[in-house]
């Protein structure tokens, strides 16, 4: 597939244009618009993007870094194409990342953070006709709270270079749920669990239940893309 593509957004001047072409060229890995094993140029990706190829090169110094990218000439890239074995460590190691956020958070959450996480619960238990995309976007609330709460950015930068598995693949796995409705129990009831921990400001239990969910979503994804 050619990286001549005309789906990715124009950057904005007024920020960093490096900083914004390795997030956009990033989270283009992560939601699949590229795929394994893709050849990009410096060139190509910088029309797309319409700046000059030092933002790109600069972004594509930093993916190679993050083992997302691998230079194929002077000239010419690729998206790495992971083994089945190396993508289960990544995303192994980034759960283990994730609960040990969750522990940094436990004692920086407020009581009016964890009444809102509860309410997110409610709104996935009671609404029966919410859709996978407001499942994903509820879900994805519920754990911004701990992250924002945890306020760790090397940490968390830790675990966005370790998220592979794009936003298209992870719907997929929430749909799969609606054929195996106790996995969807079992994930609503885990919320249950980390919420219950975190309002016991009990470190070790939240990093401890946090990384079992964290762990079965690592399962649920992996066997969606089996």
């Amino acid at each position: 597939m050619s990286s001549e593509r005309s789906d990715l957004p124009p950057l904005f001047r007024g920020r960093s244009l490096a900083e914004q072409a390795y997030q956009t060229i990033r989270e283009g890995i992560a939601t699949g618009l590229f795929v394994s094993g893709e050849r990009v140029t410096e060139r190509g990706l910088a029309a797309q993007l319409q700046v000059s190829p030092t933002p790109v090169r600069e972004a594509l110094r930093r993916l190679e870094q993050e083992g997302l990218i691998e230079r194929v000439s002077a000239r010419q890239l690729r998206v790495v194409d992971h083994s089945a074995e190396t993508l289960r460590e990544l995303m192994l190691t980034g759960a283990a990342l994730r609960a040990m956020e969750a522990r940094f958070a436990t004692h920086k959450i407020t009581d009016a953070a964890l009444d809102r996480m509860e309410r997110l619960i409610d709104t996935l238990v009671n609404e029966r006709d919410l859709d996978n995309s407001e499942r994903m976007r509820l879900a994805r609330e519920f754990d911004a709270e701990i992250e924002r709460a945890a306020n760790n950015p090397t940490l968390r930068s830790m675990i966005v270079s370790l998220s592979v598995i794009g936003q298209e693949r992870r719907a997929r796995s929430v749909e799969s749920t609606a054929t195996h409705p106790e996995v969807g129990r079992q994930r609503i009831q885990d919320h249950h669990d980390i919420l219950a921990a975190l309002r016991s400001r009990d470190p070790d239990l939240v990093e401890r239940v946090f990384h079992q969910h964290a762990i079965a979503g690592v399962n649920l994804l992996l066997d969606d893309l089996d």
